[in-house]
């Protein structure tokens, strides 16, 4: 049925829901005292409320006698529509309450890429084991793009990295991943089970653009800083695809959080950093004023110990 019709059969001037109601018991019995019993109401006032409904239809709709109660033609047509109704106002009345609870609605996620492979398959899966009626659309940005999507309300929850605290924004740490390095299979330190920053002071190394992705620049100047020396780039790539691809090429090295691993074994190999702050921190960041009801429900996946593992 048409919204347009809809809203004028609940209209007080053309008809009342519990009109239709009524009347949907009268046909489903064909009998007054029956239906008036099953509704709880007096039969007189069901007569008059029935009456009352074919007056404002002009038609009649029960042909009634002294034993029994049948449908006019008018009132077979009319009986269809006046179910189909009620049936959708009962779906419309459990849909608004849905989303309302958070049990319904869209979720809108921003997501660095890093975490496409270890980290978001599994939360995408626990979201839709638990609520399949709110939709996610996911939205791959880096966490500097992620911070005024959040404050203008273009996204509703992002997934970022090393974010420091953002007035308005609540910051839940979702996982700690160590850092590695990643290098040539061919490097001289590939067998290693782990090393020290300070032993790659001769390396070129390979690092996401500074422009866009500022914290993983940051995070490779600490980590040289406090080894005693300045890094020395040698290239810059947009994807940790590219830079895994550079690394093989013998470029470089590159430092990388480890659920990168994931994505290549060919031609590279993996050391963990042993310096204590070696780490990257996965977040998940939203308003603090959030209103859509369905943003606290996809958070709370993030506080379930078996969803995601701390990476150390």
């Amino acid at each position: 049925m048409r919204i347009d019709t809809l809203g004028a059969l609940i209209g007080r001037d053309v008809l009342e829901l519990r009109q239709l109601a009524y009347f949907v018991a009268v046909a489903e019995e064909l009998h007054f005292g029956r239906a008036a019993q099953r509704l709880l109401l007096a039969q007189p006032s069901l007569s008059r409320q029935i009456r009352q409904l074919e007056d404002e239809l002009g038609v009649t709709l029960l042909e009634r006698t002294s034993r029994r109660v049948e449908l006019t033609v008018g009132g077979r047509t009319f009986l269809d529509h006046a179910v189909a109704t009620l049936a959708q106002v009962e779906e419309a009345r459990v849909a608004a309450r849905r989303a309302a609870s958070g049990l319904a609605g869209q979720v809108r996620l921003g997501f660095v890429a890093s975490v496409a492979v270890a980290v978001l398959p599994d939360l995408v899966a626990a979201h839709r084991r638990s609520r399949p009626q709110v939709t996610l659309d996911l939205r791959e940005m880096t966490t500097e793009a992620q911070v005024p999507a959040l404050v203008e309300g273009r996204i509703d929850v992002g997934l970022a990295r090393d974010l420091e605290p953002v007035p308005g924004l609540r910051l839940q740490t979702v996982a700690r991943e160590r850092l590695l390095v990643t290098m040539p299979a061919h490097h001289s330190l590939h067998s290693r089970r782990k090393l020290h920053f300070a032993e790659l002071r001769e390396e070129p190394f390979v690092t996401l653009p500074r422009d866009q992705v500022p914290r993983a620049w940051d995070r490779l100047w600490m980590l040289s800083r406090r080894a005693g020396f300045a890094p020395r780039i040698a290239q810059e790539a947009l994807q940790y695809t590219t830079m895994l691809a550079l690394v093989a090429a013998d470029i470089g090295v590159a430092v990388v959080p480890e659920s990168v691993r994931s994505l290549r074994t060919s031609g590279v190999k993996y050391v963990p950093i042993d310096d204590s702050d070696a780490e990257s921190v996965i977040l998940a960041v939203s308003r603090v004023d959030e209103r859509n009801p369905a943003v606290p429900g996809f958070l709370n996946l993030m506080d379930r110990d078996s969803l995601l593992e701390t990476r150390t």
